[in-house]
């Protein structure tokens, strides 16, 4: 099971892999990543739920599988 991981953390890992953000509906966030054909999507708070820090973490792998 993930955790909760904080916003500043997962940001850093999403930027490192290659995404780039854009801004979605209020505290909400897209995040594009080469290769990809959907956003990963994540809030603005201090803490991101153990369910997106999950899609972003998988999201974060198919793009390294992808650079291979």
């Amino acid at each position: 099971m993930v955790k909760p991981m904080k916003y500043r953390d997962l940001v850093k890992l999403l930027r490192d892999a290659g995404f780039v953000p854009e801004q979605g509906k209020g505290d909400h966030e897209k995040w594009f990543g080469p290769g990809l054909t959907r956003p990963v999507v994540i809030t603005q708070t201090r803490e991101v739920s153990p369910g997106l820090t999950r899609k972003a973490l998988d999201a974060i792998d198919a793009v390294k599988e992808q650079k291979q």
